[in-house]
């Protein structure tokens, strides 16, 4: 790795910051997946216990024994977490667009570029390894199973999507550097293929002992996915190198502080503890209407909760728009005059009496 300072005037240095922010994103994507899928798996009646990287589905219980055998309990469990991913992937690229905080701007990014490897990964090495995942949506659809070439042809297709749609995040680094006025190649290295190895690595200590093999495979595949995501800026960018000179990147531009990380570590601490143990969440204390209104009632909520953010960001959009119009609109004011042409030289021309109007009413304004 590049020779660099770690830490300077109070923050760490963009790789290290975006490792940190890497590590987050996955995990929280990771959570968010878990978390869904086992919510609608106890809702609809099933006691299972939630592991540091997965639902061990083998170890669930359900009052009613022929759960697995309906096609439409398997469609609304397993297609649940997906549809939550995707929600949040679609969100965090919306916000990305609005934010100015590179902080934030860098962890949705991560955020977004993990929901695309987990939206697609679940699916993928569900089918090649026969897990309990999206995988089942398709099978008992009967297009994945027993069918062997639809199978592979979604597989290969799920496969390119992990490893390019991420390309399509171009757009979204401008809070990691500037490509054009910053070497691209000495960027990707520094904010994505460093931090992309750093992070997979914590992350294989994170989920042990376990080692599940979904979990390795998607780790894998991230890092395989940021290099051909690296590879292309850096082919983009390529023409720039022939002519220009670059601005200096002193390699502090995310400024993620060591109270954050403190912050980050004291939240991580007991989750890892609270998983590696393991969770049981046990539907038997409920009836099936009682489970029913635990679903609606948490649906509604977190749609109140959306509108209530959707309402609070509108408000502070236009606030944020008239503070910049009143900004610009003194700006305005104070270059017009500053610009303002000296009245003494408009005498014995035929507009000089504008110059004892202009006194006039000044004489008026400092009376009042």
């Amino acid at each position: 790795m590049i020779r660099e300072k770690l830490y300077k005037s109070g923050y760490f240095n963009d790789t290290i910051s975006s490792a940190i922010l890497f590590i987050v994103a996955y995990l929280f994507v990771l959570y968010v997946s878990l978390f869904s899928t086992a919510f609608i798996s106890f809702t609809n009646h099933l006691t299972m216990p939630i592991e540091i990287d997965k639902i061990d589905f083998d170890r669930s219980t359900s009052a009613n024994d022929s759960v697995w055998e309906s096609a439409e309990n398997i469609f609304t469990i397993f297609s649940f977490s997906p549809l939550v991913v995707f929600i949040l992937g679609l969100l965090a690229i919306i916000a990305t667009k609005k934010t100015q905080n590179k902080i934030l701007g860098v962890l949705l990014f991560w955020i977004v570029f993990h929901s695309i490897i987990r939206l697609f990964g679940d699916f993928l090495f569900g089918h090649v390894f026969h897990l309990w995942g999206p995988n089942l949506v398709s099978d008992f659809m009967g297009i994945t199973h027993p069918n062997f070439y639809p199978k592979l042809i979604l597989v290969t297709l799920s496969l390119i999507s992990i490893l390019c749609i991420p390309i399509f995040l171009v757009s979204l680094i401008s809070p990691f550097f500037n490509p054009i006025a910053n070497r691209a190649d000495e960027g990707v290295k520094i904010n994505f293929i460093y931090p992309s190895i750093i992070g997979v690595l914590f992350l294989f200590l994170w989920i042990s002992p376990s080692f599940y093999i979904n979990e390795i495979s998607i780790l894998i595949t991230s890092i395989l996915s940021v290099l051909i995501f690296s590879n292309y800026i850096v082919k983009r960018y390529k023409f720039i190198s022939l002519s220009g000179e670059y601005l200096s990147n002193d390699r502090f531009n995310i400024k993620f502080g060591f109270k954050s990380l403190i912050i980050t570590i004291i939240i991580l601490i007991p989750i890892k503890i609270i998983l590696t143990n393991g969770i049981v969440l046990r539907s038997s204390g409920y009836r099936r209407d009682q489970l029913d209104q635990i679903f609606y009632t948490s649906l509604i909520g977190a749609l109140i909760l959306l509108f209530l953010f959707f309402i609070y960001y509108i408000i502070f959009s236009i606030k944020k728009k008239k503070d910049r119009l009143n900004k610009e609109l003194i700006e305005t004011l104070e270059n017009i005059e500053q610009q303002q042409m000296d009245t003494s030289m408009l005498e014995g021309t035929k507009w000089s009496n504008i110059g004892d109007n202009i006194r006039k009413a000044e004489s008026y304004n400092s009376e009042e």
